[in-house]
C-alpha cells in the first residue's frame, strides 16, 4: 500500500497546498479583516449586508436599478446609445461599496478581488448570458506599473474559475489618458477616444463577447474598449462591472 494516496500526486500541487493551508488557517473576511466569511460570497454576512447589491429590475445600459418606465434608466438616457447589448452592475457605486470599491483600486487592496469575483461569477451565472470568452478593461503599462496589479484583471480571472469560460487579453491600452474623475462626458469621450486597440483581431470575429471592469460612471472607457473589439468583428458584446458609479 502507498504511503500516500495516488490522487495527491495527480492534483495541482498549488490547490493540494491550499487545501492543507485551509485546515489549519481561516483567513478572515477581506471587508472587515475580523469575522471569519461564511457565506458563499467569500464575505462575512455582515459586510454582504452592507453591500449596495443591485436589485432587479436593472437598466441594461449601465446595470444599475431602472428608476423609471423606459427600457434604461434616467442615468443612461441623457447619455449616448451604448454599444453593448447589456450591462450588468454587481452594486452601486456608493456607502461600504465604495469604501471597498476605492480599498481595492487606490489602496492596494488586492484579496478583495476573491470575493468580488464570486459575486460577479454568481451575477454572471443567473444572467444567462453565455459568451465566448471574458476580456478584461486593461490598463496603461504606465498605470499598472505604479498600482502593481490590474482589478479587472484579478476579476475575470476569478470569473472564469468560476464559470469555466475562458478569459483572454483581447486588447491593449495604446493612449495613456489623464485621470477621469472630474471631467464630464463629453470630456472623457474625447479623452478616450482611440485608448484601446485588439491585440488579436482573429479571435473576436464573430465572437460573443463579456467585457469587465471595476466601475462605470458614465461608460466612456467601455464605450472605447467595446468599439475596438466590435470593429474588429466582434459579434456581441456584454458588459460586467463591480459598481455602477
Amino acid at each position: 500500500m502507498p504511503l500516500f494516496p495516488t490522487s495527491i500526486f495527480k492534483t495541482d500541487f498549488g490547490e493540494f497546498a491550499k487545501r492543507i493551508a485551509s485546515e489549519f488557517v481561516s483567513f478572515p473576511c477581506p471587508g472587515c479583516i475580523t469575522r471569519i466569511p461564511d457565506s458563499p460570497s467569500g464575505f462575512c454576512r455582515d459586510c454582504l449586508d452592507r453591500l449596495p447589491l443591485v436589485k432587479a429590475p436593472a437598466c441594461p445600459g449601465c446595470g444599475a436599478e431602472n428608476d423609471g418606465i423606459f427600457e434604461v434608466c434616467g442615468k443612461c438616457l441623457k447619455e449616448d446609445k451604448r454599444n453593448w447589448k447589456r450591462a450588468m452592475a454587481v452594486m452601486r457605486m456608493e456607502n461600504y461599496g465604495r469604501e471597498l470599491i476605492h480599498r481595492f483600486k487606490y489602496k492596494n487592496d488586492a484579496p478583495l478581488a476573491r470575493p468580488f469575483g464570486l459575486l460577479a461569477a454568481e451575477m454572471l451565472r443567473k444572467s444567462g448570458i453565455k459568451p465566448d470568452f471574458i476580456v478584461p478593461v486593461p490598463l496603461h503599462w504606465t498605470r499598472y506599473c505604479t498600482r502593481g496589479y490590474n482589478q479587472a484583471q484579478f476579476v475575470s480571472e476569478i470569473v472564469s474559475k468560476e464559470t469555466g469560460i475562458p478569459m483572454k487579453k483581447a486588447l491593449k491600452r495604446v493612449k495613456r489618458t489623464p485621470k477621469q474623475a472630474n471631467m464630464d462626458g463629453k470630456e472623457r469621450r474625447k479623452n478616450l477616444k482611440g485608448a484601446f486597440s485588439v491585440i488579436d483581431g482573429d479571435i473576436c470575429k464573430n465572437s460573443a463577447i463579456l467585457l469587465v471592469d471595476d466601475v462605470l460612471t458614465t461608460g466612456s472607457t467601455l464605450m472605447s474598449a467595446s468599439s475596438a473589439l466590435l470593429d474588429s468583428g466582434a459579434g456581441e458584446i456584454n458588459i460586467l462591472i463591480l459598481a455602477r458609479g
